[in-house]
């Protein structure tokens, strides 16, 4: 193509101008990029993709027919030079998505019995239908010639992309084409006919577009969310271009009692906090990096804050959850619930976690239960021992009084995380 020209040029030619064959072959690649690009946005720019091309088998011998069909494959825009040796436009080397075709049914002898045969597309682009073209004669501008040098040499008309078929065991060797395989096929040893064989379609037969629309929409509205209840790494599908996520932080412990009394000390400890919940889509490109990190945070034990809960994708998190806060004494008869986990990121929500309940102002004592994460589960606060939490996210209960002065009553441990997540079209 011509120096600095893009698939949207297209040739001026004027009244009155001479026009050079450039021009007209000019119009041709400037199509065929076009189309070619306009292919890559629809289906990408590395598919292989097959129409039509049906296999039926014969019924009298061992031979199979392909029918007409199409093969749109990557290939170079011109391989070679185009239009005249002293004239035309030189090889292009850019990889486009090209149209290869059969216009007419092709039968193809099967080899061998008794092991697996595939039958080949071999795709490739020629010149063709030869013709005598009449040339300007510059000596004598009232007559032609017969061809270029007046001898009647025919030359070729037509570039086109063309198939044809081959059947083996393995790939054919053939320079400068490219070899699609379109069926498999078991053909036992000794049989005479092949009315009893069913191929077996590659992965080259893909839906059309309106088909393929359909499913990425059913795909994206059924694909079920799936849970993470531990830290690991997750693969991207290479067809997901969207990841939904929601991530929840781990809850915070309930605070310990280690007085008999209200009226002596640390007698009724507070609730643990709840984790942040957060949620949000966010785009992927599995091509590029196929692994999401997904860390899980545990919940808080007694007097600790649970841990957060996060998802990192190409080393830049997506959006965060912290854990819960732990209930604590601010003092000898203060006991503080657990504040909630905040959250950064989320696209959809990004929601602050529920505070745990205080347990102790001096020698008034309040129920120090622990915050219910998104789906409850808070820790009750409890005597000589705080309860657990039972929901993801969720605070631990605070603990109340002691069996003896000075020894603790632990309380109740958070809940863990959780992250929540959906790969989307």
């Amino acid at each position: 193509m011509d120096k600095d020209a893009s698939v949207m040029d297209r040739p001026i030619i004027y009244a009155g101008a001479v026009p050079f064959d450039t021009d007209l072959l000019r119009l041709g690649r400037y199509a065929k990029e076009g189309l070619g690009r306009f292919a890559e946005m629809l289906v990408g720019s590395q598919t292989i993709m097959a129409s039509g091309l049906i296999c039926q088998m014969s019924d009298s011998d061992l031979s199979v027919t392909i029918g007409r069909g199409a093969i749109m494959a990557p290939d170079a825009l011109d391989a070679t030079h185009i239009g005249g040796i002293s004239a035309g436009l030189d090889a292009d080397f850019s990889i486009t998505q090209v149209l290869f075709y059969s216009d007419a049914p092709q039968t193809l002898t099967i080899p061998l019995t008794g092991v697996d045969i595939t039958v080949y597309a071999v795709c490739r682009v020629q010149d063709d239908t030869l013709d005598v073209l009449p040339f300007y004669n510059a000596g004598k501008p009232d007559q032609t010639m017969a061809g270029p040098d007046n001898r009647g040499k025919a030359l070729p008309i037509r570039r086109t992309g063309r198939i044809s078929f081959a059947a083996g065991v393995s790939a054919p060797s053939a320079a400068g084409a490219i070899i699609v395989p379109l069926y498999v096929m078991s053909i036992p040893a000794g049989i005479g006919t092949l009315s009893s064989i069913v191929p077996r379609q590659s992965g080259v037969f893909l839906p059309a577009l309106p088909e393929l629309a359909t499913m990425s929409f059913a795909q994206q509205i059924s694909q079920p969310q799936a849970l993470c209840v531990a830290s690991q790494i997750l693969t991207i599908p290479e067809w997901a271009r969207q990841v939904e996520l929601r991530v929840i932080g781990g809850g915070g412990g309930g605070a310990s009692s280690n007085a008999l009394t209200p009226e002596v000390g640390s007698f009724s400890g507070g609730g643990g906090g709840a984790g942040g919940d957060c949620w949000g889509i966010y785009s992927v490109d599995p091509a590029r990096n196929a692994s999401l990190s997904v860390t899980v945070g545990q919940g808080g034990a007694a007097g600790q804050r649970g841990g957060p809960s996060f998802v990192t994708y190409d080393g830049t998190p997506f959006l965060t959850s912290d854990g819960g806060g732990s209930a604590y004494f601010a003092a000898a008869q203060m006991a503080l619930g657990g504040d909630g986990g905040g959250t950064g990121g989320g696209t959809l929500w990004n929601q602050t976690g529920g505070g745990g309940s205080d347990g102790q102002n001096g020698t008034v004592v309040f129920a120090g239960n622990g915050a219910n994460g998104p789906w409850g589960g808070g820790g009750k606060a409890g005597y000589l021992l705080g309860a657990n939490a039972t929901r993801y996210g969720a605070g631990g209960g605070g603990a109340y009084s002691t069996r003896v002065a000075g020894q603790a009553a632990a309380g109740g441990r958070g809940y863990q995380g959780l992250v929540i997540y959906r790969f989307l079209h």
